[in-house]
């Protein structure tokens, strides 16, 4: 029975060469987007689950003091799925912690703490190589004894015995040593005067992308410098991300329980200081928090390594079930079409015996054997769009991580689901057909399109509905590059400084020369320094008014204000003939009573710190901030616009800047300009690495999972009308059938062309501004969710709705035209002898 069913299906598959192809092209589209969606989800998955003992590893968390004072995060669709996904602890621990816990408690095997580098200069040789700080730190020496990373050179137990040892991964190796055996080589950090030299002790397998780790360097924890200070401070410092590892047997719970009871006096000294300066402040008890440390990675906190948004995960698994529900549906419908006109042979059949399993089997089996052509397809075709995802969604998807096994069962599994839901209807809608009413007068049995209308207007809702969220989310994008920033972030160039912040002699010195370089090069037009990259942020609290008040603290140069054309609105802006603009305040009364953060600086703030203070006098004291305010400069934004403009004051010289910025003149060549600036740099310098980057980029660069985001929805939603107007060209064929000797009467009797095609294309017109009236209140609420996250956002307006629908409606047209203009372009005299 199997045999000849199959035989059957094949020969069925290949007679209708042209709905089959539409069949397999919908299936296999969908097919793809469903595997690339779950490759992206079993790697998140993945991460940090090859570690041998990942069950036992778990990151140290402290509860939020503060969460009294922060505003509670709204609720969104999928806030039920993220359990305490969305909760914002505190990650850095005192350097201490870790070595209290493993005194007091039995329970820990080991405790791995992390304290980040920073960017740095290394120098090996006579060569100087610039790195960044998230691929360096320090580690405790049993890193590699808890986390199972390979070692090329070097054992586990010995490898971080000795102080000043430093780990590298293969790939700097390779790019520090070439082919040379770089164990025993001499690494420098030249930004670090109190750093020794660093002796190489082994070299590691590079890590996993699936690893929330991607160090390229791991130096002895106490090689830091600064170790010992932090440890002596205790808990007045909080700086280490911790992991630790229980031993086997441990109830994690329970022993989290007693964690808590620890902590309530363990950092009660810290607290009690805090009531103390500040008893106005509404504190809550400390908690520690154990998170498993695979789920890590999905938690938002500030200081880990790898973040995967959850919600991001969600929503792509809810846009491929909205895409394989489309082309489920539409093989449904281009089935049924062309089904019709084999309804015949389902009477013959029955007539002779056939029973309704066997004819319901025949035509599953036709179903289930295209599904998984179409699967296979489809896996093919996601392996080819496998860099074009990855880059979509910014991960880095290693098919070598996946085992054949698992993903050989998906696709089986995959198939017979698209096989029983596009199948079973069709199968049992042929089935169930009444051999009388098929046999009487030889002619096709028409099926009841009403069913077929309403799936159609399901999926095309669902199409509008992503149209609609397409367009907005555009919109919005494109609002939050052309909305002004409130400065001029066009041509800037901004350099980081080689050298530590706490070099305070070099960074000057290379500042004074970079401002003679600019004054005499004509291709530039102005110099100044800047503390920190845009997005970047310094906070001080203020009590104002009563209240504590977080205050963004801004240290620019004298001209600032005027390189980013950044209006001043009352007062001054600093200059360098008033020594009192760079110098520090003395008031002795305001230190005896300080209760909060002062700036004892002559300082220049926004409006919206102004408006908070209650707009005092301009060049006089101001007591809550403790400095003169000489100026108000209009607000303007120091970080991208899902935030609010914060209140912000400015100082001169409060500490060194560390990052220069060059104006670069409007028509120069940026190559030629580039070119002549490093020669520059590497003779300032001493051939010292370069690291750069532009001020518009940096701003566009703060959207970028927005934009990726935008992106995604942009190929979902094409791949999802693509797939229903499949749906559509199907049922206007079914239309067209089941009308075709009324379009033969009506050509007889003199119908034209255009008449017939708005006649036939009318119920799709109704179907369309259907699914619009469905789709639009949804859309709606749905875009709203979505703009939540900007502080500064679009307001959806009509116009955006109806541009959806009318790109909805034309392609709704274009879909069922070739069956309507085939149709009404047709013989009448053929259509009425086939009636």
């Amino acid at each position: 029975m199997l045999k000849i069913n199959l035989k059957l299906a094949f020969r069925n598959i290949f007679r209708n060469k042209l709905y089959t192809a539409i069949n397999v092209i919908g299936l296999s589209v969908a097919s793809a987007f469903c595997i690339l969606v779950y490759l992206y989800v079993k790697n998140e998955q993945s991460f940090d689950r090859f570690h041998q003992d990942q069950d036992r590893l778990y990151r140290v968390e402290e509860s939020d003091i503060f969460s009294s004072l922060r505003a509670k995060p709204e609720k969104s669709f999928f806030s039920a799925l993220m359990k305490d996904a969305e909760q914002k602890n505190m990650i850095q621990t005192p350097t201490a912690l870790a070595v209290d816990l493993k005194r007091n408690f039995p329970e820990i095997e080991n405790a791995i703490r992390f304290s980040g580098i920073g960017d740095e200069t290394i120098k090996v040789a006579n060569q100087s190589f610039k790195e960044k700080g998230d691929n360096l730190t320090y580690a405790d020496a049993d890193f590699f004894k808890v986390f199972n990373f390979p070692l090329i050179s070097g054992s586990p137990s010995s490898v971080m015995s000795g102080r000043n040892q430093a780990v590298i991964s293969a790939r700097l190796a390779k790019k520090y040593f070439g082919n040379d055996n770089p164990v025993g080589k001499i690494l420098l950090m030249p930004n670090e005067s109190n750093q020794p030299p660093l002796i190489v002790s082994g070299v590691y397998r590079d890590f996993p992308s699936n690893s929330s780790f991607q160090f390229d360097m791991i130096v002895r924890m106490e090689s830091n410098p600064d170790y010992n200070d932090n440890y002596a401070r205790g808990v007045n410092s909080f700086s280490d991300p911790l992991v630790l590892k229980l031993k086997k047997g441990v109830d994690a719970a329970k022993f989290q329980a007693k964690l808590d009871v620890f902590a309530k006096q363990y950092f009660k000294p810290v607290l009690e200081s805090m009531k103390k300066n500040d008893p106005k402040t509404h504190l809550g008890d400390m908690h520690i928090i154990l998170r498993p440390f695979v789920e890590a990675h999905y938690n938002q906190a500030q200081g880990w390594y790898h973040y995967s948004d959850l919600k991001n995960i969600y929503q792509l698994v809810c846009l491929t079930v909205v895409i394989l529900f489309i082309a489920c549906l539409n093989y449904i419908l281009l089935t049924l079409t062309s089904a019709i006109s084999r309804s015949q042979d389902v009477g013959v059949r029955k007539t002779i015996g056939a029973s309704r399993v066997q004819i319901t089997l025949q035509y599953y089996t036709e179903t289930q054997v295209l599904a998984f052509i179409a699967v296979i397809a489809g896996f093919l075709l996601s392996v080819i769009c496998l860099p074009f995802f990855c880059n979509l969604t910014g991960t880095n998807i290693d098919l070598s991580n996946f085992s054949f096994g698992a993903v050989a069962l998906f696709l089986f599994i995959l198939g017979l689901a698209l096989g029983l839901l596009a199948g079973i209807y069709p199968a049992l809608a042929m089935s169930g057909l009444r051999p009388l009413n098929i046999m009487r007068g030889f002619s096709a049995y028409r099926i009841n399109p009403f069913l077929s209308k309403c799936l159609i207007v399901l999926q095309f809702s669902v199409c509008v509905i992503m149209v609609i969220s397409t367009l907005a989310i555009n919109k919005q994008i494109h609002f939050l590059n052309e909305t002004d920033m409130g400065f001029n972030k066009d041509e800037i160039l901004m350099l980081r400084s080689p050298y530590s912040w706490l070099d305070k002699q070099k960074t000057l010195v290379l500042r004074d020369r970079l401002y003679q370089y600019a004054a005499t090069d004509p291709a530039l037009e102005d110099f100044t320094t800047g503390s920190i990259y845009f997005g970047g942020v310094n906070y001080n609290g203020f009590i104002i008014n009563g209240e504590k008040v977080m205050v963004q603290d801004l240290n620019v140069d004298y001209n600032y204000f005027s390189f980013l054309k950044i209006p001043i609105v009352k007062g001054r802006t600093f200059s360098k003939d008033i020594a009192t603009d760079s110098a520090k305040l003395n008031y002795p009364y305001l230190k005896k009573s300080q209760k909060s953060s002062l700036t004892f600086r002559t300082i220049v703030v926004n409006e919206t710190l102004y408006k908070i203070l209650g707009k005092p006098h301009v060049g006089e004291l101001d007591r809550q901030m403790g400095g003169i305010i000489i100026g108000v400069c209009k607000d303007y934004h120091t970080q991208d616009l899902t935030k609010k403009i914060e209140p912000a004051y400015h100082t001169i010289n409060a500490w060194v800047n560390n990052s220069y910025w060059i104006k670069i003149k409007a028509g120069q060549s940026l190559p030629k300009t580039m070119d002549k600036i490093k020669t520059n740099w590497n003779k300032l310098t001493g051939n010292l690495p370069l690291d750069y980057t532009f001020m518009d980029e940096a701003v566009a660069k703060s959207y970028n999972s927005y934009l990726h985001w935008m992106t995604t929805i942009t190929t979902s939603c094409i791949l999802a009308i693509i797939i229903a107007c499949m749906g559509l060209f199907g049922l206007s064929g079914l239309t067209t059938l089941n009308r075709t000797k009324e379009i033969g009467i009506r050509k007889v009797l003199g119908a034209s062309v255009s008449n017939l095609f708005v006649l036939l294309n009318r119920g799709t017109i109704v179907l369309a501004l259907c699914s619009f009236v469905i789709a639009a209140p949804i859309s709606w609420y749905l875009v709203h969710q979505w703009l939540d996250n900007f502080a500064y956002r679009i307001q959806p307006d009509w116009l955006l709705f109806t541009s959806a629908g009318l790109i909805a409606m034309i392609t709704a047209m274009i879909a069922v035209s070739y069956h309507t203009i085939k149709a009404a372009m047709g013989n009448p005299v053929e259509s009425l002898r086939s009636e």
